[in-house]
């Protein structure tokens, strides 16, 4: 017995409402959700992402930790130029023969260095023997450089490398904040495509049980066989796989996010991010010209060469003599006790040239070869570093142009694979044939719908991957 049109599309509808009622995840299972358990939800878009990585992102923190140490390094480095106060303090016992005397004194050094390397000491002192002898005194020291010590480049050599320091790991700081940022966001879109997919294969499933459903009764009713029960049975099942697998992987992605956003495993997060897009019309020329302007690679390969440079000098007066004139004046006063009348002053000063080095040099000789070999490595390193922003450039203006090229195929697939798809449903709603024509148009249909996710997804990231390549993503 054949049945009518009409009466294939009454079994259909029926069959359709009927699981749409009971399928989870259908509209009216999400009805009965409270609102208790909506509000619970922490939904986030990307801007919120993205803010919450910048400031909660444990790696990103550790960086500005060791920004915060170099500052450090940077003040103890200046403080060598500081007023420096040591005071010194003494008592104690001395015997000789059957005599023992208690002897005890203040004494200190009050010194300052400057940029140039000249030194100035002052050391006033006080003694005290038996409460009955004292002396004080006070003495000037100047000492001056006069070959390798001499000058502001060889004396802050250790301010400049500590400041050289803190510059660079500033700028570190904002590079591995460019990289966070692009593990954010690629990761955050995974779980759009993620969560997309189930929401694919959620459908699907719908429909291949209705199909299973229909075929069953026509099999009943004598109108189909049972191949095709098989047949849909078994791709329903392939579906109910990749659906399982859908879910593991987007809770996988979801947790993962929440450990770059420095959130509890527990939070029950929601991200909500659009997958819409423009496409990118920019040149090579002037996408490599901003990028180049703008990249602080440029800025910190740059930065190499002229420390490097800066290095290779002060080898350079390292190979000099370290000779240094010092003169020196103290004046002593000799009291008896402390209320003694008699006084006795004795005056010294001193005038000559201290030195403390080798006349080969050979060490200090190697030290400027080696650091002028280091300055044609990084102007080779900065040769380098421009041709790679270059190329990285190029590399992901193509990549935009070959993923916009296969957005625009999967687009085309889809259409094909629908209208396949609805000239199999006729055919095999008038009797002309079994369910694989149908099969395998909605295996396509779900394989072409989930190829343009994926290339979609990857567009807008490697939008993201050129503005982190033009140096545009963030701003300093």
């Amino acid at each position: 017995m054949r049945l009518s049109i009409g009466t294939h599309l009454f079994i259909y509808s029926f069959i359709g409402i009927a699981f749409l009622c009971y399928i989870p995840g259908s509209s009216i299972a999400k009805e009965t959700k409270s609102p208790s358990d909506v509000s619970a939800k922490l939904v986030l878009n990307l801007g919120q992402i993205i803010s919450q990585a910048r400031s909660a992102n444990r790696q990103l923190l550790q960086n500005a930790l060791l920004v915060q140490n170099n500052q450090y390094s940077l003040l103890r480095a200046e403080s060598e130029f500081d007023w420096k106060v040591r005071p010194v303090a003494n008592v104690g016992l001395s015997k000789n023969g059957n005599s023992t005397d208690r002897a005890s004194g203040i004494s200190g050094k009050i010194s300052k260095k400057n940029s140039l390397g000249i030194e100035t000491s002052f050391t006033p002192s006080i003694a005290y023997l038996n409460d009955d002898n004292v002396s004080s005194g006070v003495g000037v020291t100047l000492s001056v450089p006069l070959f390798r010590g001499f000058g502001k480049e060889f004396n802050y050599d250790p301010v400049y490398s500590a400041g050289f320091a803190l510059e660079s790991s500033i700028r570190n700081v904002y590079l591995a904040e460019v990289e966070k940022i692009l593990e954010t966001v690629t990761l955050s879109y995974e779980v759009v495509r993620q969560q997309t997919l189930v929401d694919l294969y959620i459908e699907q499933n719908k429909r291949l049980l209705k199909h299973v459903a229909t075929i069953e009764i026509m099999e009943k009713t004598g109108l189909g066989n049972q191949i095709d029960t098989y047949r849909a049975q078994i791709r329903q099942k392939d579906v109910q796989d990749q659906l399982a697998a859908a879910i593991q992987k987007h809770q996988a992605s979801l947790d993962r996010l929440k450990v770059l956003l420095a959130l509890p495993i527990e939070t029950d997060l929601e991200i909500d991010i659009p997958l819409s897009y423009e496409l990118t019309k920019i040149g090579l020329e002037e996408a490599e010209q901003i990028a180049l302007e703008n990249r602080l690679e440029i800025e910190q390969a740059t930065a190499d060469l002229v420390e490097a440079r800066r290095k290779a000098r002060v080898a350079e007066k390292r190979i000099l003599p370290d000779v240094n004139f010092v003169a020196s004046y103290r004046k002593n006063v000799f009291l008896e006790s402390i209320d003694a009348s008699d006084t006795f002053f004795d005056d010294y000063w001193s005038i000559g040239f201290t030195s403390d080095t080798d006349f080969s040099r050979s060490a200090e000789k190697a030290s400027y070869q080696q650091s002028l070999l280091n300055v044609r490595r990084m102007q080779l390193k900065q040769e380098t570093q421009r041709d790679l922003i270059r190329t990285e450039v190029k590399n992901r203006l193509t990549a935009l142009e070959k993923e916009a090229q296969s957005i625009r195929l999967r687009k085309k697939q889809i259409v094909q694979a629908r209208g396949k798809k609805r000239l199999a449903e006729i055919k095999f709603s008038h009797g002309m044939g079994g369910n694989f024509d149908f099969i395998e148009s909605e295996t396509e249909l779900q394989r072409a719908s989930a190829n343009l996710l994926t290339e979609k997804t990857n567009y807008i990231v490697g939008q993201y991957r050129l503005r982190a390549a033009l140096g545009t993503l963030i701003t300093r």
